[in-house]
């Protein structure tokens, strides 16, 4: 299937094939995107179709085509794949076709594209409903499992380079590793975005997140309603989700210009009154942290700023943007040269004059200092694909929308910060009767807890295990005021480290979770899938020992899972 897919990808021959009146208007959009190679209408009728010469079937073809257009419908279209299949095309888009008829139709002969297919590298326009898009040389890639989504993605990308969009039919079957492989593949192709609201198999998921290690690339899903189980199977896979449209194409914007970020460290300046303030407090709600300003910086800062404002992070820049360029690029400078992996201007409501300075200041402070910096406008208006372009060129990030922002540089974050497990995930062997339950001291000792209960305290800290016949183990930690991390078994020790830090911030308490998150580990490993599920009220001390204020574990019985381990 590789080659037939790479073929329909970059086409040096395309046959059109169906009703007189769709064939011209497919004819007239690959001229206006500037498709250069051979256009081979198929038409009953015969004669020219758009002023280019038409065959009357498949078969006086005068080669297999790349890739074969077909607006067909029902028996005529099953008949025309099958000719094209023993003709050796390489694959077939069907506009009038969706994932759901195309299941129904059985195995297809060759790759289909249901639906649609919209390349800007390849110069290929085959989506019903979407307006015409310019060419690009590279961008970032769409596997859309229900290509409707499709036209709303790409009125929100405020001139966000699209390299290719191809519909991903059932998000669980065998075309999703396919169709990533050739994306990631693609040296055209910056980062890949998967939308979908249920996952393929766990193998499929981890393959995919290997494949995109091994070419260098992100990938990013939209999925909305993601369960916390799948959510972690794709972090263990490296890859992060968001659940909005907008924030898929924020967080793609950065993926294009400067990829993954490395690390949870922001600066921020915010060139209207409040919007400092604002910023933070949605930034706290995606988990985000604004890096510690160096003496240095507070002293240079100190020096441009108007007298009686204090640095800080984030900065209070109200009114800046009226001074000239070369002071607002000296503060732009500051704040991108301390510990920040990004730094991020929200401006609102400057006007054009406002922007053009704000974009003159950012191309200096990005040749100056060198790391990454986005402009953000709260208002989206603002942000246009004239400006976005514009602040590409000079490679600095353009943003759209506060929230969706925010979200998509917590999903970068993650992204960045991740490390791929390729160890298979520890999964369950559940048995028919219920498991048998174990509190108090004994269930402690099994983990090396030492048990203190607390009438009517509710513990600081909350570790919850469950078991899931396709995820395996899933853990969860939960903490007052909102704090959580989750994981699938099995962890590395970083991946154990990162989650308890998450919980506690203190060395000596984040050490301890560590242990207990360890000792839950070794002892679901050592139980060969017995254990159903265990929770824990943890109270971490300030001596860095760790108590459990209430255990139980569930499991199922030992002679049970001999029965089921036997060859009978």
């Amino acid at each position: 299937m590789s080659s037939a897919l790479s073929r329909s990808l970059s086409p040096r021959s395309i046959a059109l094939i169906g009703p007189v009146d769709e064939l011209a208007s497919a004819v007239s959009a690959l001229r206006a995107m500037g498709y250069p190679w051979a256009i081979r209408p198929v038409a009953a009728e015969g004669g020219a179709v758009a002023g280019v010469t038409s065959v009357r079937s498949i078969a006086e073809l005068p080669g297999a085509p790349d890739l074969a257009y077909v607006a067909l419908r029902g028996a005529p279209l099953r008949e025309a794949l099958q000719r094209l299949a023993e003709l050796g095309a390489g694959a077939a888009v069907c506009p009038h076709l969706d994932a759901a008829a195309l299941a129904a139709m059985g195995p297809a002969p060759l790759p289909v594209f249901a639906g649609g297919l919209l390349s800007a590298v390849s110069r290929l326009p085959f989506w019903p409903g979407v307006a015409r898009t310019a060419p690009v040389t590279r961008g970032v890639a769409l596997l859309l499992a229900d290509p409707a989504r499709l036209p709303r993605l790409l009125s929100l990308r405020h001139g966000l380079p699209v390299s290719c969009a191809l519909p991903l039919g059932d998000p669980a079957g065998p075309g999703l590793l396919p169709l990533a492989a050739q994306m990631l593949a693609d040296e055209r192709v910056t980062a890949l975005a998967v939308q979908a609201d249920r996952l393929a198999a766990p193998a499929q998921i981890l393959e995919l997140g290997r494949m995109a290690q091994l070419h260098g690339k992100a990938v990013i899903y939209l999925s909305q309603r993601l369960r916390p189980g799948p959510a972690a199977l794709l972090r263990r896979a490296g890859m992060a989700h968001v659940a909005e449209p907008a924030a898929l194409v924020e967080a793609l914007w950065i993926l294009h210009v400067v990829g993954p970020l490395p690390a949870n460290a922001l600066a921020a300046l915010a060139f209207a009154p409040g919007m400092a303030a604002r910023a933070a407090e949605v930034a706290r709600t995606q988990g985000l942290r604004f890096a510690p300003l160096s003496p240095a910086q507070q002293d240079a800062l100190r020096r441009a700023l108007p007298e009686g404002r204090a640095p800080g992070n984030p900065l209070d820049a109200t009114g800046l943007l009226d001074g000239d360029v070369e002071h607002l690029a000296q503060v732009l400078a500051e704040m991108m040269a301390g510990e920040a992996v990004l730094s991020l201007a929200v401006i609102r409501n400057a006007g054009e004059a406002g922007w053009d300075r704000a974009a003159e200041a950012a191309a200096q402070a990005r040749e100056q200092v060198g790391m990454p910096l986005a402009l953000l406008a709260p208002n989206r208006a603002e942000m246009t694909e004239l400006r976005s372009q514009a602040l590409l060129k000079a490679g600095v990030i353009p943003l759209a929308g506060l929230k969706p922002a925010l979200a998509a540089l917590r999903a970068t974050i993650e992204i960045g910060s991740l490390v791929p497990v390729g160890a298979p995930l520890l999964m369950p062997r559940p048995g028919t009767d219920a498991p048998e339950k174990s509190r108090g001291a004994a269930a402690g000792a099994v983990l090396g807890l030492a048990l203190r209960e607390a009438a009517g305290e509710a513990p600081p800290l909350r570790l919850r295990l469950s078991a899931d016949p396709t995820f395996g183990y899933l853990i969860e930690l939960s903490a007052p005021g909102g704090r959580t991390a989750s994981g699938l078994l099995p962890l590395s020790p970083r991946a154990l480290r990162d989650m308890a830090h998450r919980l506690s911030s203190a060395e000596p308490q984040a050490a301890a979770l560590q242990a207990v998150l360890a000792a839950v580990q070794a002892h679901v490993t050592a139980s060969d899938g017995r254990i159903a599920g265990l929770e824990i009220g943890v109270d971490l001390r300030e001596n860095g020992s760790a108590e459990a204020r209430s255990i139980e574990i569930r499991a199922w019985s030992e002679d049970e899972a001999a029965r089921r381990r036997s060859p009978e």
